[in-house]
């Protein structure tokens, strides 16, 4: 009856309740409870199943999918297949030397390394679960290299699909609207099950192997970024309601040791006041950004913390982003909804000449034009001003209509949380892990270091989730 249930309920795009009555989940002693059930939460949950486990999953909100589900989708890997077609090459040691780099030096190898190394079989583990992914990849914007694959359902929603259908044939229970307030430990400090909060009553819930925290970061609470990272206080976010990070404070108070909490990583977004978001920055092959008076400041191919510097040391923290009609066509068709509702909220512009675009954006139109133009030499000959990289094929901007959005800067990904192991096991500071505690996705810090490349927030916690379920699932 709840697999015929749970069915009907994943029919929809706009996943609802999974839940079982509040006193079956109490009374029930489980193998392992997974807090968070975005992308890395349901990867934990599918893992540690598929290994014979009795999976408890909860979600606070009333939705499953976390920022997993409203993400760009967007997944690096080396794909030999591919991007053998496509005339790409590539390798694990490219793809692990620009992550480190980017990291600034504040990677863990280790896991770096365990990342880049387990991402393509993770990809194939989500097709074997039914996810599809467009047949070519791409540079997804901040990723540095054309690895990034794309689902054909828009967004991150093909990874929530999947993954929780694949769940619940698993039998894994779903409980939503269940916040989780206290890991629980025994009396020799190792996690054993949680506290929840259900119509006012708290309610302990015990595991047999332990608790795998994948409940994200805190990019949507803005007192901890202001205790943390106080430098990006202000800025807008682009996290879902859910992302608050109470799950990493449970967790170091069960002893484990928070990481890169300073570190902070932010994309192209809606400036302080504006209400609808375009997101006309995905693909970087396919969109300039111009300051206030029309002109190009940076290359679009830089580095995320280069662009953040650039934008907010523009007057009013802001620019501009444009793409032409074969960037849009390029972009989900969720993204196409957020553009035309963006237009209508005065928060996008469209237009069928730069000349007309400029005066709806109250931009000098001979210096847009000149913009537009030089770039578009730039992207035919391969010798862009900026020193942008041309791209194969024709990525100019010259098919109207014409498309412009504002380009202020917003929190998308806390780069700090629970520091983990090879294993995802949870660390104390003084090198020991947690026992019974494991962690996955964006509630872990140290993986990336300042900076996360591109296309590397969904990989991270497929393959960190898998390997937090697996572990949590042995010797049952």
């Amino acid at each position: 009856m709840m697999r015929r249930f749970s069915r009907r309920m994943f029919g929809s795009l706009l996943l609802s309740t999974l839940a079982v009555p509040a006193v079956q989940a109490a009374q029930r002693v489980w193998d392992v409870i997974v807090v968070g059930a975005g992308g890395a939460g349901l990867s934990a949950a599918v893992s540690a199943a598929e290994a014979g486990a009795k999976v408890l999953l909860l979600e606070k909100m009333p939705h499953i999918g976390g920022n997993t589900r409203i993400s760009g989708g967007f997944y690096a890997c080396v794909d030999l297949v591919r991007q053998k077609r496509q005339g790409i090459e590539d390798n694990e040691q490219l793809f692990l030397s620009q992550m480190l780099e980017s990291g600034g030096g504040h990677a863990n190898p280790k896991l770096a390394a365990i990342l880049v190394h387990n991402a393509t079989p993770a990809l194939k583990w989500l097709e074997k679960l039914g996810m599809r992914f467009q047949p070519t990849v791409s540079e997804a914007y901040g990723s540095r290299w054309p690895r990034s694959h794309k689902p054909l359902m828009p967004n991150g929603e093909g990874y929530i699909r999947t993954l929780s259908t694949a769940a619940v044939k698993l039998g894994v229970i779903i409980k939503t609207s269940t916040p989780v307030t206290t890991l629980l430990t025994d009396n020799d400090g190792r996690v054993c099950g949680v506290q929840i909060a259900e119509n006012n009553i708290r309610k302990n819930i015990f595991s047999k192997r332990g608790v795998i925290v994948a409940s994200g970061g805190f990019g949507a609470n803005p007192a901890m970024i202001a205790r943390y990272a106080p430098q990006f206080s202000g800025l807008t976010t682009n996290n879902m309601p859910g992302s608050t990070g109470e799950m990493l404070l449970a967790a170091q108070k069960a002893g484990a040791e928070l990481v890169d909490m300073e570190d902070v990583l932010c994309n192209p977004g809606l400036p302080p006041g504006r209400v609808m978001r375009a997101r006309f920055h995905m693909l970087v092959d396919q969109f300039i950004l111009v300051d206030q008076t029309g002109r190009r400041f940076i290359r679009e191919d830089a580095s995320r913390a280069a662009v953040t510097r650039a934008i907010l040391a523009l007057p009013g923290k802001v620019a501009y982003t444009i793409i032409d009609s074969k960037g849009m066509k390029n972009l989900s068709i969720l993204m196409q909804k957020e553009a035309v509702l963006a237009v209508e909220s005065g928060d996008a512009w469209t237009a069928d000449t730069i000349e007309d675009l400029a005066r709806l954006m109250k931009l000098p139109a001979a210096n847009l034009q000149a913009t537009i133009d030089d770039y578009n030499t730039g992207m035919k000959t391969g010798q862009d001003p900026l020193g942008k990289v041309a791209p194969r094929g024709d990525f100019s901007l010259d098919h109207p209509p014409y498309w412009a959005c504002f380009a202020g800067m917003s929190i998308h990904y806390t780069m700090g949380g629970i520091r983990i192991n090879e294993l995802a096991q949870a660390m104390r500071a003084d090198g020991r892990p947690v026992a019974g505690l494991w962690a996955a996705g964006e509630a872990t810090g140290g993986i990336h270091g300042k900076e996360r490349l591109g296309g590397n927030g969904i990989n991270d916690a497929v393959v960190f989730g898998r390997i937090a379920g697996q572990q949590a699932a042995r010797d049952l």
